[in-house]
């Protein structure tokens, strides 16, 4: 992780450049303790509940992968962030900004495609959850899961509706990071119950060869912040300290991943499914689990509406200067009721939770978390600017970014026409 250093030094400097600009040094008072939550909180939730079933899908190399991919998050996700200061005296808005500074409009459309079809899908799988969750957790309430769906989406506006900017959203992301902890727990341990029943029997595979591509494409899902970044770091009090955040923040995602999929996979091999909490035994640990998971995605889902809607309000100037308070108010409102509203049509009718995650994982998250920022990097820096070793671990993640957006898309899109059909 020494090669890390040199790009945390120029988020440094090039901050310290344009820190007496007023336009970027507004808003900058979230801390780094708020931002390592919004992190794991966005990662964590939905990664923590699929990533069972990845072991499932290649076997024990999957835990191969988790650290692969984890190693390859924290590289492109600082140098994400020092695309932002690319240019002088100043500092880009957004993942897509980065997009347009490194080849302009056709670099702006495309990872303004896959940025924002992320987020909002994103959203859509954490309501397609949340809503699956509850009609599992009150089955004798007469609703339908795509009703539930709706009552989700509709507490998930409350706070997008309250909270302005993801600063103001870190203590959703303090209590969402806590029930995921809590959920991996409860969750090991009832895995571990099952290890202790007699006559237990579960088939495991150490390599399962053609499910790779699509076990890394969920993975790079659960790795998927790279859209929120530009935000969370834009909230930072001091931003030098993002590569220790980000550091910090992927570390303890993948060690929450591993409690959780080892022990499932270890308990119910072939068998583990998605969501796994769905696939526990029944009583009161499996119920609160479900009930803590359902928190944390209510909880985290307006992180990621949020920084889908930020970048419309910026682009369509809706801001108290411009407009005045109440109409900002209520461009903002109509904005973010008609987001959460999509996403919730989406999740209504996707075939599947476990599908819909795969092809996202695959289309968008292995280019936006993989491949398009190295790319734009060496576009803005120069491939010279990076050591000889650090190019061959760029060339590595690249290989496998495509390799799993191509091969993963596949898979997933196989798999979704088959749930269709059935």
């Amino acid at each position: 992780m020494a090669s890390l250093a040199p790009a945390e030094m120029q988020i440094r400097s090039s901050f310290d450049s344009v820190k007496e600009a007023k336009q970027e040094h507004e808003g900058r008072t979230g801390s780094s303790f708020g931002a390592y939550f919004n992190i794991i909180s966005v990662c964590a939730g939905v990664g923590t509940l699929q990533l069972p079933y990845v072991l499932n899908l290649g076997g024990w190399i999957g835990l191969v992968l988790f650290v692969l991919a984890a190693c390859m998050a924290i590289y492109t996700g600082t140098l994400l962030i020092r695309c932002l200061y690319a240019r002088e005296g100043t500092r880009l808005s957004s993942y897509p900004a980065v997009g347009r500074e490194a080849f302009g409009r056709v670099g702006h459309i495309l990872v303004m495609f896959f940025n924002y079809t992320l987020l909002v899908g994103g959203g859509s799988i954490y309501v397609m959850l949340s809503g699956m969750n509850l009609a599992f957790l009150f089955p004798n309430v007469p609703l339908s899961p795509r009703e539930w769906m709706a009552v989700s989406a509709a507490v998930i506006l409350l706070p997008l509706l309250l909270l302005k900017t993801l600063k103001e959203a870190a203590i959703l992301s303090v209590f969402g990071t806590l029930t995921t902890a809590a959920v991996a727990v409860i969750t090991a341990a009832l895995c571990g119950t099952m290890l202790g029943d007699e006559g237990h029997q579960a088939a495991h595979s150490l390599v399962n060869v053609e499910n790779l591509p699509v076990a890394l494409a969920t993975i790079s899902f659960a790795y998927s912040g790279n859209m929120v970044y530009p935000h969370v770091e834009e909230s930072m009090r001091h931003p030098g300290s993002w590569s220790r955040v980000l550091t910090s923040a992927v570390a303890t995602i993948t060690a929450i991943y591993v409690t959780i999929s080892v022990p499932a996979y270890l308990a119910l091999g072939s068998d583990t499914l998605s969501p796994i909490t769905l696939h526990l035994p029944a009583g009161t640990a499996s119920f609160c689990a479900n009930v803590l998971i359902t928190i944390h995605v209510l909880l985290a889902a307006p992180i990621l509406i949020t920084s889908f809607t930020l970048d419309l309000e910026r682009a369509w100037g809706i801001e108290v200067q411009r407009i005045g308070r109440v109409k900002e108010f209520l461009g903002r409102a109509f904005i973010r009721t008609a987001s959460v509203t999509v996403a919730a049509l989406i999740a209504m009718y996707m075939p599947s939770f476990g599908s819909f995650m795969s092809l996202l994982g695959a289309i968008d998250t292995c280019m936006l978390v993989f491949v398009l920022p190295i790319i734009c990097y060496m576009r803005l820096f120069g491939w010279r600017s990076i050591r000889p070793l650090e190019l061959v671990w760029c060339a590595i993640i690249l290989i496998i970014g495509l390799m799993g957006c191509v091969l993963g898309s596949i898979s997933a899109v196989k798999e979704m026409m088959e749930e269709t059909t059935n």
